[in-house]
């Protein structure tokens, strides 16, 4: 299995330019079971204001447009598609991570379980968390996700545990200085991701210049709760991994 972790800029609020640099990282690697990018990226995470009037305008739901664009992308380039994304369904927001197959299937559509997506005063009527654990079987594999704060959260682990997976796929969103990354908690992911799988992929977003407190990006490959590959912060890159069948 080839997956590649894609440590890529998402720009808040634009949904065209992040779908944009989608297909620029599918096309530039073509033909892998799945391109990974972080939490919330297509419509960058801090997109939404959590008023409902304002953030109507960045709905997604799977009838809409860049959903059918992403399937169609995956069957042309014949990657499949790991992405962060608000969805907008049946009235309520939910911090989602989307799998898409290389033949454009949708595989998994997990909402997040843990409430850190959003803000404290949010309608929680409107803004809402999930209530299922995020798993699918591919290639004879048990594959979980954990979106963020999911990953410290132990009913979440618990009930992901339970699974059994054989892969984790962690997308992030966070925002800590590089200094505190490299002395403290890349360490401290590696070894929480452990606890959850003995293999562990981990991708960050890049948030643009300027941005108050940005995510630095990053990716790393959790083997047993030590990163046995990384992408370097402060800079977008992709990271290939191939994962024994």
């Amino acid at each position: 299995m080839k997956i590649t972790l894609a440590a890529a800029l998402s720009v808040n609020g634009n949904l065209s330019q992040n779908l944009n640099k989608i297909e620029a990282v599918l096309r530039a690697h073509p033909d892998q079971d799945f391109v990974l990018f972080g939490e919330a990226f297509l419509q960058g995470f801090n997109s939404l204001t959590f008023d409902p009037d304002h953030d109507r305008q960045w709905a997604v739901g799977h009838s809409d447009a860049p959903i059918s664009w992403l399937r169609d992308l995956a069957r042309t380039v014949h990657s499949g598609i790991g992405v962060g994304y608000f969805r907008f369904h049946q009235g309520k927001w939910t911090s989602n991570y989307l799998i898409i197959s290389n033949q454009g299937e949708i595989l998994l559509d997990y909402a997040r379980m843990s409430p850190g997506w959003k803000i404290h005063d949010a309608d929680p009527q409107l803004y809402a968390e999930g209530t299922q654990s995020g798993i699918f079987r591919y290639h004879g594999k048990q594959i979980g996700v954990l979106l963020c704060g999911d990953g410290w959260t132990d009913e979440v682990v618990s009930a992901m545990i339970s699974r059994q997976p054989d892969l984790v796929f962690w997308p992030v969103y966070v925002c800590f200085p590089l200094t505190e990354w490299k002395q403290e908690q890349a360490g401290a992911y590696a070894l929480q991701a452990g606890s959850f799988a003995k293999r562990v992929v981990l991708v960050n977003n890049l948030d643009t210049p300027g941005v108050e407190e940005p995510a630095l990006g990053g990716a790393f490959d959790i083997q047993n709760g030590q990163i046995q590959a990384l992408l370097p912060w402060a800079q977008e890159g992709c990271l290939t991994l191939e994962i024994p069948e």
